[in-house]
């Protein structure tokens, strides 16, 4: 029983984990990078003081906001807000006090709606906004006066995970030491896409794999490219890794499964992105910071045409969406709330669970700004004319691994601590900044076929979708993060196996066990601290805001394709680029598997348990009742994390078995009263009827009475089958990648609003077309009028 209220305990604890925190986080002294002209997202002087809060490459374009004070001068403004990231909805609300925040689950949708008009804004690292920028011509992003935060690893709370959580705080000390993570935080912040690679390694012999928890639609940290989960994180995670010979296992589940996880055990630890809030501090080990991340503003930029005067001081963007109606988008998951609330604490945050997502929504106008941390809105904002970064850094932040507080937990952390600061004193921090965050791609490439699992294989937890941290490039898992742990795994001799899954999730798994370390642009926050152990940071940044990208009115009007064009494009980025129809069609071909095995296992139990409700036996008709009514009353997707987080939790079960467990159970819940209800409309003369002619009970019941009732039924069981295929959407939050989950994946890339929803909505059309077809051929088969013409 004890143990029972420590598995609930720990799916309490998920609510408070994506909380966020009331504590700052340590600033940083110096961020080498934020100097550099590239990338440089302070002001300088002699610039404009108006324009101080919006990067250079935005200030000849008209944005919708150039600063949180302009922002805060809008009464209405409406601001998205990721689920989960309750310390950036705290940092906004204090700097937009008077914004309307919105949640959402990605950042795509935060970006279109905010690209779009429909959204002001949202708060997110600057290297997730700068991405989707890439992604969005409609999206800048502006400064945000946020403290910087840590990106880290997490890790579970016990001595396993705490081991562990030390190799990894050694090895992200050395790399830092080294300059390596300069070196990962230019490969996965810069253009050059050949180096945005990411190669797993395998674990030499004695050494163990870990399990790696992530959710790789948070790019530049961790994304999917080419069918294979890169970013910057799963590069620190896997350059970890083949150091220490350790293999990884990468699990891409729902962002808030990424922390269920970690705190039931499941993933060894976690790499989403995440920072060292209190909460997480308190519950798991975190390693030391990855990535100091400057959280910035997402913002529409407005087309040419546009003859909103708007003011060019960042102060005044940051000011202006700390109103009423001020929207700011957030990432579930994050710690930006903290943030929201210093400087927008009358803004609306609204959640999403990728940055694309709010790179949209400040395209679409539905946000006025974004938070997000200042190397992924480098990526998000580069190449966009719609939004840009406001020329500020709202919050200071480092980014680091997290660890368990276990005794692995404290060994891997320890461990990584003392890599990362070697390495950063033989310059490999600056190699890797200067790869990951570079253009050249051809540098961007992760090889994990050299890690020996001497020691074991570390499972990695971490989100793909936070470019250039971890991203999937190649079809593998890549990125500056990923780079870190793919060292210190050969340097340690450690295996790696990374799990991509939701960025709410990753915090979990470490907390749990389930993983051994986390990355992924993960920020380092005193709340974390309680919960994860962090490694010495890998990378230095902060939180900016990205705001909608104004123009003057002079300014040329932008290019208008045609629709069909414009299709045209949508299909080749969706589809073609980087191979995506593989993803795709991997995730139909698990999308039906499950849906078929789960329908016959529902069948099955269904059937099993009409029986027992039919019985005349009291006992027997009571606990079948009971279990029709505990399961129809449990919604699937809790249903399926109590399973995989906790059921199943140490049985290293595979995530698609635990979901057709999981629907077969359900779905038995419901065809057991659907058979019931069809074999009742039966009149029992024919039973009577067949008895008499001298059969047996159980062969007059199924030659005579199920067929009929079969006929009366199955039109109800169609339905509630059609049903259940439909729900199985949701199975992407226990690692499992389905047709809806590739769909996550690919919006998380091409920051594509519609056209990826769309066409996973035609699919699904086909394939319940199919099924519903060969259903209706099987009740035409039993039906006894039809039979009866055919003979």
């Amino acid at each position: 029983m004890k143990k029972i209220l420590e598995y609930l305990a720990a799916l309490i604890a998920l609510t408070v984990l994506l909380t966020g925190c009331d504590e700052k986080v340590r600033k940083i002294e110096s961020a080498a990078q934020l100097n550099d002209p590239q990338y440089s997202i302070g002001y300088e002087e002699g610039r404009d003081s108006a324009l101080k809060d919006v990067p250079p490459r935005f200030r000849k374009l008209h944005l919708k906001y150039n600063s949180i004070a302009d922002m805060n001068k809008n009464e209405n403004l409406v601001l998205g807000m990721q689920t989960g990231f309750v310390f950036v909805d705290k940092e906004t609300r204090r700097m937009l006090p008077k914004a309307e925040i919105k949640y959402y689950k990605s950042t795509p949708d935060m970006a279109y709606m905010v690209a779009n008009g429909k959204l002001d804004g949202f708060i997110n690292d600057e290297p997730v906004i700068r991405y989707a920028a890439l992604e969005n011509p409609n999206l800048a992003y502006i400064h945000a006066d946020f403290e910087p935060m840590d990106i880290v690893i997490v890790f579970p709370k016990n001595e396993k995970a705490k081991a562990l959580r030390d190799e990894m705080d050694e090895f992200i000390d050395k790399m830092h030491l080294s300059g390596m993570l300069d070196s990962i935080d230019n490969i996965w912040l810069g253009e050059d896409e050949e180096k945005k690679v990411v190669e797993f390694p395998k674990a030499k012999p004695g050494m163990p794999t870990y399990k790696m928890a992530t959710s790789a639609v948070n790019p530049p940290f961790e994304y999917i490219k080419n069918g294979k989960i890169v970013g910057y994180e799963m590069d620190l995670m896997a350059r970890f890794c083949k150091e220490k010979g350790c293999g990884i296992e990468v699990h891409d589940v729902a962002f808030e499964s990424v922390i269920l996880g970690i705190e039931t055990g499941m993933y060894d630890f976690a790499a989403a992105t995440l920072s060292a809030t209190p909460i997480f501090k308190e519950k798991n080990y975190l390693s030391h910071p990855i990535y100091v991340s400057e959280c910035v503003m997402a913002v529409q930029i407005l087309d040419g045409k546009a003859k909103q005067q708007v003011a060019k001081n960042p102060e005044d963007m940051i000011k202006s969406l700390n109103r009423d109606g001020a929207k700011i988008g957030l990432m579930t998951g994050g710690v930006f709330d903290k943030v929201l609330n210093e400087f927008f604490p009358t803004a609306k945050s609204l959640f999403f669970n990728t940055y694309a997502d709010m790179v949209k929504s400040i395209d679409a106008g539905k946000l006025d700004a974004m938070l997000v941390d200042e190397p992924t809105a480098r990526l998000l904002v580069e190449g966009r004319k719609e939004v840009e970064i406001v020329n500020k850094i709202l919050e200071k932040a480092n980014y680091a691994f997290a660890f368990s507080k276990s005794e692995k937990g404290e060994k891997l952390c320890a461990q990584m601590t003392e890599f990362i600061q070697n390495s950063i004193k033989q310059g490999l921090q600056t190699d890797l900044e200067s790869v990951w965050f570079g253009s050249d791609e051809s540098l961007k490439k992760i090889d994990l076929s050299k890690l020996k699992a001497t020691n074991g294989t570390l499972h990695l937890a971490t989100n793909v979708e936070v470019a250039p941290f971890v991203y999937i490039k190649d079809n593998a898992i890549v990125g500056y993060d990923i780079d870190w742990v793919v060292r210190f795994c050969e340097a340690y001799g450690y295996g790696l196996e990374i799990v991509n899954m939701n960025f709410e999730s990753i915090l979990p798994s470490i907390v749990s066990g389930a993983s051994d370390l986390a990355v992924g642009e993960i920020t380092v926050t005193a709340e974390r601290k309680r919960s994860v152990n962090f490694s010495t940071p890998v990378y230095d940044g902060g939180v900016v805001a990205i705001v909608k990208r104004t123009a003057e009115e002079e300014a040329i009007a932008p290019y208008e394709e045609t629709f069909w064009g414009s299709l045209k494009k949508s299909f080749e980025r969706t589809f073609i680029r980087e191979d995506r129809w593989k993803l795709v069609a991997q995730g139909v071909g698990v999308t039906i598997f499950i849906s078929i095995l789960s329908g016959i296992l529902g069948s099955l139990i269904g059937f099993g348990f009409c029986m027992l409700r039919l019985s005349s036996r009291l006992y027997a008709n009571v606990f079948a009742l009971g279990y029709i009514r505990l399961l129809q009353g449990i919604p699937s997707v809790v249903l399926l994390m109590v399973l995989f987080y906790i059921v199943f939790a140490r049985t290293g079960l595979d995530g698609v078995w635990v979901a057709i467990i999981g629907f077969g159970m359900n779905f038995g819940a419901y065809a057991a009263e659907i058979m019931r209800t069809g074999i009742l409309a039966v009149d029992k003369g024919q039973m009577e009827a067949a008895l008499a002619l001298g059969y047996t009970k159980p062969r007059a019941f199924f030659k005579i009475v199920f067929p009929q009732a079969a006929h009366h039924f199955l039109p109800v069981f169609q339905g509630e089958f059609i049903s259940m295929v439909k729900m199985t959407s949701v199975v992407g939050y226990i690692a499992i990648l389905d047709l809806t989950k590739a769909s996550d994946i690919i919006r998380s890339r091409t920051y594509e609003a519609f056209f990826p929803l769309i066409m996973t909505a035609i699919i699904y059309l086909i394939i319940i077309w199919i099924l519903t077809r060969v259903l209706t051929m099987l009740q035409r088969r039993l039906d006894p009028k039809i039979r009866a013409k055919r003979k």
